[in-house]
């Protein structure tokens, strides 16, 4: 059985992370074949990843964002197996996905999260840690604080009764320490937890490792369109990859492996220099999974820019989903 799990990232073309539970031999010349994999309609991060990214890009002051579909599902399907009545039934409907899924979204999250992990090493390098922050709350029970570790990752931290600037530091000092030092985006955001709030936090540091390395002799400065018109360093190779057009909708997806075969990158991009905006209207997870299964090995010249990104996201999932 294969696996693919996603991160988000806001960019002028789409970027995905693809996670497999297959190996691929890097003495093969050629990528793994397209794979035969459970439908992404039926994967309950790639859906709340997908509404997500929308309903972060229907701002038009958005800006480029990283996230981890999978350790936001992850956290929320914790909370989704200790709570009852309305709240249990809010964070079903965010984990919720288009088919009907046979097995439980628990039980589906908790085997991605543990592929995830143990993949760490080969095609990646990481930090990563969840946890749920607490402020002036009764104490959680046992019972739920052994289940969301072991099967979830989720840790418990109880935040001081200082201000909204102490709530803050503990924050950021918990993130510095779970990425090793690893310098990352503050929290931009004010947080002003009260008595008896509920704070999830992802933190994740990841770095791919490239199955076949982009040239560093051979870069460039050339002109990439974000906001608007700038010079980036671009990296360059020509070589086989997964790669599908889409003639109506003028779009072209390409699969670039990481190492060992064990992840990869997808990048979604427009025939024409434009905006995200007609691919973000465009952008459904039924289309997505079509696009995916319709890619066949095909010989590319890729460019990519060079580039370090940190950010950070804070925001009430619920309402934010909710309201798209």
């Amino acid at each position: 059985m294969l696996s693919r799990l996603a991160f988000g990232l806001l960019l002028s073309l789409h970027v995905l992370l693809v996670l497999s539970s297959t190996t691929n031999s890097s003495k093969s010349p050629f990528p793994p074949a397209s794979p035969s994999l459970p439908s992404l309609l039926n994967d309950p991060s790639w859906a709340l990843g997908v509404r997500l990214y929308k309903a972060l890009r229907s701002d038009s002051s958005s800006v480029n964002t990283l996230f981890s579909p999978l350790l936001l599902a992850s956290s929320l399907g914790a909370l989704a197996e200790s709570s009852v009545g309305k709240t249990a039934d809010q964070i079903q409907d965010l984990l919720k996905t288009p088919s009907k899924a046979k097995r439980k979204v628990g039980d589906v999250l908790s085997v991605a999260l543990k592929s995830f992990v143990e993949a760490n090493g080969t095609s990646f390098q990481m930090h990563t840690s969840s946890s749920v922050f607490t402020k002036q709350a009764p104490a959680l029970s046992h019972s739920f604080t052994k289940q969301s570790q072991s099967r979830f990752r989720l840790q418990h931290q109880t935040l001081g009764k200082g201000d909204f600037k102490a709530d803050l530091k503990q924050l950021h000092d918990w993130a510095k320490a779970v990425l090793s030092e690893k310098k990352g985006a503050p929290l931009e955001a004010e947080i002003k937890a009260k008595a008896g709030a509920m704070i999830l936090a992802n933190a994740l540091h990841f770095k791919g490792l490239w199955e076949r390395k982009l040239s560093e002799e051979s870069t460039d400065h050339r002109t990439f369109l974000g906001k608007k018109y700038t010079k980036v360093i671009m990296m360059h190779r020509a070589g086989l990859y997964h790669f599908h057009e889409d003639i109506d909708n003028m779009v072209q997806v390409l699969e670039a492996p990481l190492w060992g075969g064990k992840a990869s990158l997808i990048l979604l991009m427009p025939f024409h220099v434009e905006n995200l905006a007609r691919l973000d209207n465009l952008l459904t997870l039924e289309l997505l999974s079509k696009w995916l299964e319709s890619t066949v090995v095909t010989s590319v010249a890729v460019s990519l820019p060079k580039a370090n990104i940190t950010s950070t996201l804070s925001l009430q999932v619920g309402a934010v989903l909710l309201a798209v």
